[in-house]
């Protein structure tokens, strides 16, 4: 009885421990991702990345200003979580705009990159320059890098071609989705991508 008890107890120990360990494996995970961030921001900054590489790619486009894009990504490196009362406000003001603003990017970049560090990220998840609230192509590449297995339309919801775009999104392919529209495209996607993120939270 007492081998029993012991065994028991030393059973306890190694699955407290074993938790621990994957508790600090996800905590240095997420740092590991922030501090490629970090570096990721100094290489654009500097003009270091080597010709060819993702990194490269991504600023090098016509119009592109790596100082900024740096500066965005050593903020993402900074923010912090995003909780669902973030994702309804954030929603409200997608909702009531009359057009993209920074203001709604730098959310949007917030809620990606909270998202992604959940996962194995790696520099083909950095986003590329440009207006996610503004940009069709911005806006469905944050769609599509979190969904994964999930999906997304947009559409014209009426005949005439001055009605406001219609957008659904799903996590994944079985999940149903609320139609949402807004004042632009990339807005109504971006939308409905937030609804579809709080109804998930809830959900859990």
């Amino acid at each position: 009885m007492m081998a029993d008890k012991k065994a028991a107890a030393l059973l306890l120990e190694v699955c407290a421990a074993a938790s621990t360990l994957v508790a600090e494996q996800e905590s240095i995970r997420k740092e590991a991702f922030r501090d490629g961030i970090r570096g990721a921001a100094k290489v654009i900054r500097n003009r270091q990345a080597a010709p060819g590489s993702a990194l490269s790619e991504l600023f090098t486009g016509d119009g592109t200003n790596p100082d900024l894009f740096a500066d965005e990504l050593a903020k993402i490196a900074a923010s912090t979580a995003v909780t669902v009362n973030d994702l309804r406000k954030l929603r409200q003001k997608v909702n009531a705009a009359p057009e993209g603003s920074d203001e709604i990017d730098d959310e949007i970049r917030r809620i990606y990159y909270s998202v992604m560090s959940d996962r194995n990220p790696t520099s083909a998840d950095i986003l590329p320059p440009g207006s996610p609230s503004r940009s069709l192509d911005v806006a469905t590449f944050v769609i599509e890098k979190i969904l994964r297995e999930g999906w997304w339309t947009l559409g014209n919801g009426g005949v005439n071609t001055g009605d406001k775009p219609v957008g659904k999104v799903g996590l994944t392919p079985a999940q149903s989705s609320k139609p949402q529209t807004a004042a632009t495209a990339p807005l109504t996607l971006l939308s409905a991508l937030i609804l579809t993120l709080i109804e998930s939270s809830k959900a859990r």
